[in-house]
């Protein structure tokens, strides 16, 4: 293979361990380079003493998809036999990961030979991308897509062209599935991938390949790739939305033929291509037609008048003075402190591996960062077991990668460079060098609501034990206030702080007296330390754009106003830039945006219908698509009570199964979730946000007399509980230093009790029908699991998910215990005798139904136990809008955006 670069070789010294894995058949020379999947070593075959390269497999990647899986893949590429591809002779292991031989070729790469020329002659052209053209159809009709054809995979020797790493991106896709994002790589490179590539689609066909030889051929005659661009981000967008400039443009000579071939491959919409390799092949030999769908209506350009007469046309130097006035703004917009240049608005929705869930928010608030420069999305994701860990996605990549070691980890906030993340979980502040390494702890705020960083880098944030924000060096040390509360103008609480990038001002929610619809946004100034509350109403602030404050509201709509943030005074009336953004339980919008003005959001209402289902099919129990959540059948099972949400407001509604009868119960406070039945079904009790902290109430069922609170106090949040069967006993979830498991009774002695208080948290508790026995979910593994002990105790934890489980939920005989796990409602048969043990496991049915935002169940087990009452809706999308900033001005100015 062709690395004639001498600068790549390393010594002997640093690959021992795969030239003692290797000694007897090859001996190892020296590294010739590395590319994004593997690193490439010259060696001498020792059997048939001819020189070969030897690639061995990242060990990232071979971790990831497994060594044995991967050379079972690969047989198929050692098949293929052609001319005109680059074949395999050999593969195995080698210290723990996979490597593969193939012949070592000397000569250069089509690269080496453009970065020398940069336009070939016209013949040459054709007859490389004929030769690549023959290869790839060979290839595909054998069922073996490339998926990375570039002017480094084809290699010249002799003239001739020969297809490097044919299928090895095929392998790795094929082995490693969706787990690629855990790697950091992505397969394609910007400047050839086919649209449907770059914007993630994962079923490709041949006209992917077709497309990306398109784009090589362009480059060979042109001198330059179809779209270029200052970033990868900046391709990728062109890729999607730009029409490609005629080849002409560059190159007179090309024949119109050709040209028409070449915007053939490149058009858009697979389906407007050619359909294979061998036609595209045909098209350049002049055995076919091409005429490119956006060149079927247009008429071909007259001949070039010649340098000479263009000079003395007078429309010529108009435009050129356009063009000098035009370049002077240019020039201008560019050295202006600007958010963001003036592109096209390009809208596309990020996908996340199949098997994994977007956990990007609950009552902490939105668990979604952008990095300042708005190349790179991170957030929070949940596997089949239920473990979260923080996921980050560059815009120029067509997959993402997970973060080692961001187990549990909550609410990511890039640094002000881009380079780190900020998150926070178990109590503490960790940050990540996005470039590798493990995570640092730098502070122990304990249980937090939502943090920002500051760019000379200091915490600013919101603590659940504090009503005004905090702050905190990032190198470590003790939280102190910002600044007072602004109870002047009636502020109670500080929430979701927002630095902006002066380093000085902090946005943030001030909540007032009354319930979220109060609520206002609020001005931090470090450098006075004064927090003043705006009379703006909004519920979340996303940052500044050109003086003008960006914020939403409840209804998740984006607002702007203007606001001088010296005087703190605003002016005019805020004007609405868009809506259909996900709003939180406590209000906060599901949106981030970066200083650049590129948007990301989660999209789309969270509205669903409840259903009863098994693994037969599904009976509709509520039709009607509202923002239902947490389903409960009463102890007689002629009622269900769920809380609806409406905006950031929520209610506790009572469903009469017969005859669909649907009342309101609560009318007090904004929040009201988390329904529970005492054990005679006379009441309900939830949580709610009224007073100070979030607090546990209850309310006769039939609506026959006011609520009244359960378990509340100015110093402590609750925030879910249930009911004894004997209803002498209410066991609950307090958040202290982390959720934690408590008990203590409801009339006499009300002494509370530990359960579950270990040094991680424990949630979602589920008594058992008859009393002995508590369900919970605990972090103590990598993930959570679900646990069943003694109640009250003492007695052991018995474990009864295996990988992973949450919201467990007890049969009415207490004979079986329901949990999610792996993208499965499963269900474990339980017995106490002769001591509690699980007798079997198995899969009850497919979850395909929304999970809880909270640590709460969101379904339930109908009184026959032959099915599961679940909420069926629509998987909610996570939405970006490159140059949102662009869309933004043209709406305040009253004027379209480009």
């Amino acid at each position: 293979m062709a690395y004639p670069d001498p600068r790549a070789s390393d010594a002997v010294g640093s690959i021992s361990p795969l030239a003692a894995a290797v000694a007897e058949r090859y001996r190892v020379e020296r590294k010739l380079g590395a590319g994004g999947m593997a690193t490439v070593y010259l060696a001498e075959d020792l059997k048939h003493h001819r020189r070969v390269a030897i690639k061995v497999l990242r060990p990232a990647l071979a971790a990831v998809i497994g060594v044995e899986r991967f050379l079972r893949e690969i047989e198929t590429i050692a098949a293929l036999q052609h001319p005109h591809i680059l074949g395999l002779i050999d593969s195995g292991e080698a210290s723990g990961s996979a490597y593969f031989v193939m012949p070592y070729v000397e000569g250069e790469s089509l690269r080496d030979r453009l970065a020398r020329e940069k336009q070939l002659p016209i013949p040459d052209a054709l007859r490389i991308a004929s030769e690549v053209a023959s290869a790839l159809d060979y290839a595909h009709r054998h069922g073996v897509i490339h998926r990375d054809i570039k002017p480094e995979n084809i290699l010249l020797h002799d003239g001739s062209a020969l297809v490097a790493d044919f299928g090895i991106a095929l392998a790795v896709s094929n082995t490693a599935g969706n787990r690629m994002t855990e790697t950091g790589m992505s397969l394609g490179t910007p400047h050839y991938m086919s649209p449907e590539q770059a914007m993630g689609e994962r079923n490709l066909d041949s006209r992917t390949d077709v497309y990306a030889l398109g784009c090589v051929l362009y480059e060979m005659l042109a001198g330059e790739p179809p779209f270029t661009g200052p970033t990868a981000q900046a391709i990728v967008a062109k890729v999607v939305t730009a029409t490609p400039e005629p080849l002409t443009t560059y190159r007179k000579t090309v024949p119109p033929a050709i040209e028409d071939a070449v915007l053939t491959a490149l058009e858009k919409l697979p389906a407007d291509r050619f359909s294979s390799a061998r036609e595209f092949a045909e098209a350049l030999e002049g055995k076919a037609i091409a005429i490119p769908v956006s060149a079927r209506t247009t008429r071909r350009a007259a001949p070039h008048p010649g340098w000479k007469a263009t000079l003395r046309n007078p429309i010529v130097w108009g435009l050129g003075l356009v063009t000098l006035a035009s370049l002077a703004f240019a020039f201008h917009e560019r050295t202006s402190p600007r958010l963001a240049r003036s592109e096209s608005v390009v809208r596309f929705a990020v996908d996340l591996p199949e098997d994994h869930q977007p956990a990007l928010w609950d009552t902490q608030g939105p668990h979604l960062a952008i990095s300042p420069d708005g190349t790179t999305l991170a957030f929070s994701v949940t596997d089949p077991r239920g473990a979260r860990r923080l996921f980050i996605r560059r815009m120029d990549e067509a997959a993402g990668r997970i973060i080692p070691g961001t187990e549990n980890a909550f609410l990511p906030v890039f640094s002000a460079d881009g380079t780190s993340l900020l998150f926070w979980t178990a109590n503490r502040f960790q940050k990540v060098a996005l470039n590798g390494g493990a995570p640092q702890v730098v502070g122990e705020p304990g249980p937090i609501q939502a943090e920002s960083w500051l760019p000379g880098g200091e915490i600013v944030y919101a603590a659940l034990s504090q009503p005004q924000l905090m702050r905190m060096p990032a190198t470590g040390g003790q939280g102190r206030p910002a600044a007072p509360l602004d109870s002047a103008r009636g502020e109670v609480a500080q929430y979701f702080p927002h630095a902006l990038p002066d380093g000085r001002h902090v946005l943030y929610t001030s909540r007032g007296r009354g319930s979220t619809e109060d609520a206002r946004i609020g001005l931090l100034d470090l450098s006075t330390g004064r927090a003043r509350r705006l009379d703006v109403p909004g519920i979340y602030a996303l940052g500044m754009l050109d003086r003008q404050l960006i914020f939403t509201d409840q209804a998740g709509t984006i607002m702007a106003v203007p606001l001088d943030l010296e005087s703190g005074e605003t002016r005019g009336q805020p004007v609405p830039l868009g809506d259909g953004v996900a709003t939180s339980a406590f209000g906060s919008a599901v949106a981030t945006l970066s200083a650049t003005g590129t948007l990301a959001y989660l999209g789309g209402d969270q509205t669903s219908k409840l259903v009863l289902a098994n693994a037969s099919g599904e009976t509709p129990l509520l039709a009607e698509a509202r923002m239902y959540s947490q389903p409960r059948y009463s102890p007689d099972g002629e009622r269900v009570a769920l809380s609806i949400a409406s905006g950031t407001a929520s209610d506790i509604w009572i469903d009469q199964v017969a005859s669909g009868n649907l009342t309101r119960l609560t009318t007090g406070g904004s929040v009201n979730e988390r329904p529970e039945w005492s054990s005679d079904g006379s009441r309900v009790l939830f949580r709610t946000d009224r007073g100070a902290r979030s607090a546990l109430w209850w309310q006769p069922s039939d609506g026959s007399g006011p609520a009244s609170p359960l378990l509340a106090d100015d110093s402590t949040s609750y925030f879910e509980g249930v009911m004894s069967p004997d209803g002498r006993t209410l066991v609950y979830q307090v958040d202290i230093s982390g959720a934690n498991v408590m008990m203590r009774g409801v009339d006499g002695d009300s002494v509370s009790q530990p359960i579950a208080n270990a040094p991680v948290d424990e949630e979602q508790p589920r008594v058992s029908p008859d009393g002995k026995w508590v369900a919970y979910v605990t972090y103590e593994s990598e993930g959570p699991q679900v646990v069943v002990q003694p109640l009250p105790g003492p007695g052991a934890k018995v474990q009864i998910s295996i990988r992973g489980g949450s919201e467990p939920v007890w049969s009415r005989d207490g004979r079986q215990i329901y949990y999610r796990s792996e993208g499965k409602f499963k269900v474990a048969e339980v017995s106490a005798t002769p001591t509690f043990h699980v007798t079997s496991r198995a899969d009850f049915m497919d979850d395909k139904y929304l999970p809880s935002v909270v640590p709460h169940a969101n379904y339930d087990v109908s009184p026959d136990g032959t099915r599961l009452l679940v909420l069926k809706g629509e998987r909610q999308r996570l939405l970006v809008v490159h140059n949102w900033g662009a869309e933004a001005r043209a709406k305040l100015r009253g004027t379209s955006p480009p």
